[in-house]
């Protein structure tokens, strides 16, 4: 489907999150965080496939221009620069402005945390600080003109957790 452009569907980003939300029913959070900080990654692989599915699903594509849509959420793998970690996560892009990052969800073992939220427990707030922050991210979608995310120089652990999305970009280089 990359290089198919749709036409704008404003009911997306609700339908993408409702169907996300209903996924997410069934996935064992725990497991996610192991397997995404392990090599038994199967796990993570199968859930980053089944959001980007689910996204696919919704827009009708995995290529999107800055004309189609003004924000947009898509899949993501998510490190924290400090601490090397990684989650997968929904990050929030702003289309207008070259897709700069407005915002991030990440799955950890306490569920999905939203690092926007105003009504963070004590505990999210304190394992977001401690653990996630600073972090990179890398989705699972072709955004046109892209000037924030780094594609061509992926961390080795992002770029085998991306192939499983068959995601096909060749300018990929692992570090």
């Amino acid at each position: 489907m990359r290089g198919e452009t749709v036409m704008y569907n404003r009911e997306a980003p609700a339908v993408f999150f409702e169907k996300l939300e209903a996924m997410f029913q069934s996935v064992n959070f725990g497991r996610l965080d192991r397997s995404c900080n392990t090599v038994r990654d199967g796990y993570t692989k199968e859930i980053l496939k089944r959001m980007h599915g689910i996204f696919v699903d919704v827009y009708g594509t995995d290529y999107l221009d800055s004309d189609e849509y003004e924000f947009v959420d898509v899949p993501a793998i998510i490190r924290g620069r400090n601490t090397g970690h990684i989650w997968l996560g929904i990050v929030t892009l702003d289309l207008e402005s070259s897709a700069e990052h407005c915002g991030t969800y990440f799955l950890t073992s306490m569920g999905v945390i939203d690092h926007g939220s105003d009504e963070l427990s004590p505990a999210e707030s304190k394992y977001l600080s401690d653990i996630c922050i600073p972090y990179d991210f890398w989705y699972t979608v072709y955004i046109e003109q892209d000037h924030y995310a780094d594609f061509t120089r992926l961390p080795r652990k992002v770029a085998m957790l991306m192939s499983g999305c068959n995601y096909d970009q060749p300018e990929m280089v692992m570090k």
